[in-house]
């Protein structure tokens, strides 16, 4: 915000005020509301800083061409805060300041030109900048980029141990792979079942394969009217689509958002497992093959060919009774 903007102002407790300013108004300025100074332009970073006392000093760079990105990234370590305002909606020149602040004490900070563009800046050199700096004559967007911000956001939720009571071949189905557009770490997959009481932890396609590539990109999900499990929903194999969002997860029950590339449907022989956790029973058919992975209790992937009654893999028990994948107060059974 501006100086004259504090007037008749009290922020809340756990709001940090900064203040844009010339060398001339951070002379004038004595708010101890204000934590921050920023200087209006990098012309103005030396007299901001010599008026600022105890207070973190940042800087504005207006970034319109080669010269003033080199201008900013010059002022990386040098500042506690770098307002990055690009001209153009780009992010590779943010791209660039990062790398440059990275091990210094600057956090860099970019000035949405819209709020369209905070999904693909939150997300800049995977940790994206340290905020997001919004026009006051937009507030409208504040709520749109915290929604989007909100949703990039990772999910805790807890993963428990199933006992295998029975896997067997079922003959032919169709399966469907599901390809985002996202890599998998090593220890992630997704979760996968045929009722909404819960899945089973299926592996994406990171581990080795001797006849063919790695498909770092994809979980092999099962049977096509498979629930898959995300943070408050669930969507059927066939439902999700190119540009549909899904979930990933680790043995941690780390949850995060994917986009769906594809869909891959071929009908191949089937293998029937299920599990359960206390009173709950689970299953998931998935495509009978060794190279087909689920996720052991203990974090380890598990070819599906080693899967034996009395294995304990892991999965994820919820509360059942969905309609199109949202929790409902009814009574439902499925088995």
């Amino acid at each position: 915000m501006r100086p004259g903007q504090l007037d008749g102002w009290e922020p809340l407790a756990r709001i940090a005020v900064a203040c844009l300013v010339t060398a001339e108004e951070a002379g004038r300025l004595d708010d101890e509301r204000v934590e921050t100074l920023i200087a209006a332009s990098p012309q103005e970073l030396d007299g901001v800083r010599a008026a600022a006392g105890d207070r973190a000093v940042g800087v504005r760079c207006e970034i319109t061409d080669g010269d003033t990105m080199n201008e900013a990234a010059s002022l990386c370590g040098t500042a506690d805060v770098l307002v990055a305002a690009f001209a153009d909606e780009t992010d590779i020149p943010l791209e660039l300041l990062l790398a440059r602040a990275q091990g210094t004490r600057t956090q860099v900070y970019k000035q949405l030109l819209t709020s369209a563009e905070t999904a693909s800046v939150a997300g800049v050199l995977e940790t994206g900048p340290a905020g997001l700096v919004i026009g006051a004559g937009h507030l409208a967007d504040l709520d749109k980029a915290a929604a989007v911000l909100r949703a990039e956001r990772h999910a805790q939720l807890d993963l428990v141990p199933l006992e295998v009571v029975r896997s067997k071949p079922v003959g032919m189905g169709y399966r469907g792979c599901i390809d985002t557009t996202h890599l998998f770490d090593g220890d992630e997959g997704m979760i996968i079942g045929s009722t909404s009481s819960g899945g089973i932890f299926v592996c994406a396609e990171v581990h080795h394969l001797p006849y063919i590539n790695l498909r770092p990109f994809r979980v092999n999900a099962g049977a096509v009217h498979s629930y898959v499990f995300g943070t408050e929903t669930m969507a059927y194999i066939t439902d999700l689509a190119a540009g549909e969002k899904c979930y990933v997860v680790n043995p941690g029950g780390r949850f995060r958002e994917a986009m769906v590339g594809r869909i891959k449907v071929e009908l191949r022989p089937m293998r029937l497992v299920e599990a359960r956790y206390g009173d709950t029973t689970v299953n998931a058919f998935l495509q009978d093959d060794w190279h087909v992975r689920v996720m052991s209790a203990e974090g380890k992937p598990l070819n599906l060919t080693e899967v034996v009654p009395g294995t304990l893999l892991l999965g994820r028990i919820t509360e059942p009774g969905r309609h199109v994948g949202i929790k409902v107060d009814e009574e439902i059974s499925e088995f």
